[in-house]
């Protein structure tokens, strides 16, 4: 009797993609839809490099100077004082001129009595490599550059707040709505950046588009868990990114060829109205309908599934009632919130680390991206450069998560990339070429442990909580991320070395802290909070499912064995 119960279970479907397919039709039509928000929320997300690039600038020529044709060379010699930079070198200021500039246009004039210098209050710009930017158009220049770090970081709050609202509001309401909402709110937002008039709507409407992007890019990692088998989660979480890799690589290029922020605008927007063609493909998954107890609708949506990935409509039918029939502690919907996450011990430990990990890797992914320009040359070849670098990083350690698992990966690369941050600290400033093989190396591996963990999150959180799990993870990324454009003042007034040494020894730490977590690779997710538990202790599920059928064989025997009292 046993015996002919392990057979009967050893051949029912464990997992609903054991009867439609693991990977199929299906399955690459979501795909192919979050590969091009994938792209999409790259070009949007850094994007400020060439709406507001280093610019050169100076104070602009009184109208008496233009009307008697004072040279710009003759301006800039005699009316801008000399002042010492950051290296030490001397250079006409770009923010001050003296005093009598205005009032003095005998440019040959060599008596000036008690010159000083004063503030400007209009510049003039070098347009030559770029046509227009919004640094020229709202003079974000001198004691006004700053308002450029909080565009960023502005728009990194937009991040922070879809992260933490659109994870609880999927896991509630379904995947499906949030991505329509999302990607109407997205698109809106960027049209209306158009109609900027001032810098505060420029700011405000780059929010909405972080909002609206977001949801996008975290849901994506959330359901490919969910409707692909064990063996192509990692393919798909990691290739999706490419879309990301490849639009950070083309951004240079469409920059180069439309030189206008405004008209840039509009080319890296109207394309992703496609989207709206599209949407469809996206389904509420049937591990979260099933999470819910919506068992109907999570039948409709396998055996459409199941249609397109071609498989035997009569069969499949047969084999989703025996699965289904399974799925009993699902009959009753799980309402879960944010502080389900730490509800359990072991649940609550994984919950810490994995925000660590999120924290310090969004810091050094921004601080390293929103920096280029520092690396000098031409700053398309330069952006270029640190999009390239992301190509190799996804390639090489695809195989990586694939031999060895996505734990030890991620391991790899938070030590990886902590260690390059610490050695940037030891090469001298003359040695430029070693500076940006290191940082770029860095970049690499810090690449790689952010497409790792998102994966690796989506994983181990259970499907109750899974998007809520992996949108307040990518909410610290999001508030580590607000921190990268003030990365400058930060070594200011505190020490040159701490931008650098900081960062790499907590992504070092975070590094050893995944010791703690449980390997993924080929394992069953958690559904549950129970399961979620049970796992994060490193014990396996399908363990956990064998002693439950076993006990509840030995009760059945148990039950037919006890005489009747009839």
């Amino acid at each position: 009797m046993a015996l002919v119960e392990q057979k009967r279970n050893a051949s029912q479907p464990k997992e609903f993609t054991d009867i439609i397919g693991g990977h199929g039709p299906w399955q690459l039509g979501i795909f192919t839809f979050f590969f091009f928000c994938a792209a999409s929320h790259c070009i949007h997300n850094l994007i400020m490099t060439f709406f507001a690039p280093n610019v050169d600038h100076w104070c602009a020529r009184s109208p008496k100077a233009i009307l008697l044709n004072v040279s710009l060379e003759q301006w800039i010699n005699e009316s801008l004082p000399l002042v010492k930079t950051r290296e030490g070198d001397m250079e006409r200021s770009k923010c001050t001129l003296y005093n009598d500039s205005y009032a003095n246009v005998s440019i040959t004039s060599s008596l000036h009595l008690e010159r000083h210098p004063i503030k400007c209050n209009a510049w003039e710009y070098d347009l030559s490599f770029y046509k227009a930017t919004i640094v020229d158009k709202w003079n974000l220049v001198c004691d006004r550059e700053w308002m450029i770090s909080i565009t960023k970081t502005v728009y990194m709050g937009g991040f922070l707040l879809s992260s933490s609202l659109s994870g609880q509001i999927s896991d509630r309401i379904g995947r499906r709505r949030v991505v329509i909402g999302c990607l109407f709110v997205f698109l809106a937002a960027a049209f209306l950046t158009l109609l900027s008039e001032s810098f505060l709507m420029f700011v405000i409407l780059r929010f909405f588009i972080a909002l609206g992007m977001t949801s996008l890019f975290t849901i994506a990692i959330v359901i490919f868990p969910e409707v692909v088998s064990a063996e192509y989660r990692t393919l798909y979480g990691m290739t999706y990114k490419y879309g990301w890799v490849i639009a950070y690589m083309l951004l240079p290029g469409i920059a180069w060829l439309i030189p206008d922020w405004f008209w840039l605008q509009l080319a890296i927007t109207f394309p992703w109205l496609g989207l709206l063609c599209v949407f469809w493909v996206v389904p509420d998954t049937p591990s979260w309908l099933l999470a819910q107890g919506k068992i109907h609708t999570a039948k409709k949506v396998l055996l459409q599934a199941a249609k397109k990935n071609k498989k035997d409509i009569n069969a499949t039918k047969a084999a989703l009632v025996v699965f289904l029939s399974q799925q009993t502690k699902s009959e009753k919907k799980q309402k879960t919130t944010f502080f389900d996450l730490f509800k359990t011990p072991a649940l609550r430990k994984c919950t810490l680390i994995i925000y660590f990990c999120w924290f310090i890797i969004g810091y050094i992914y921004y601080a390293l991206s929103w920096n280029t320009n520092d690396l000098g040359g031409n700053p398309y070849i330069t952006f270029f450069i640190s999009g390239a670098v992301e190509l190799p990083a996804g390639l090489i350690f695809l195989f990586i998560c694939r031999a060895i698992g996505n734990r030890k990966a991620l391991l790899i690369g938070n030590l990886s990339a902590g260690l390059c941050l610490l050695l940037l600290t030891l090469i001298p400033k003359d040695m430029t070429w070693l500076t940006i093989t290191v940082a770029m190396a860095g970049k690499l591996f810090n690449t790689a442990s952010f497409d790792i963990v998102f994966i690796f999150t989506a994983e181990i959180f259970p499907t109750v909580v899974r998007n809520v799990g992996l949108g307040s993870s990518s909410t610290c990324a999001r508030i580590g991320a607000m921190g990268a454009p003030f990365i400058r003042q930060l070594g200011d007034v505190t020490h040159p070395l701490v931008p650098l040494v900081v960062p790499g020894a907590l992504s070092i730490i975070s590094g050893l802290l995944l010791l703690l977590l449980p390997e993924t690779k080929g394992e069953k997710l958690p559904d549950t909070l129970e399961e979620g538990e049970i796992f994060s202790r490193k014990q396996k599920l399908q363990h956990f499912y064998d002693n439950k059928v076993h006990e509840e064989t030995q009760h059945g025997e148990a039950t037919e064995n006890t005489p009747s009292n009839n």
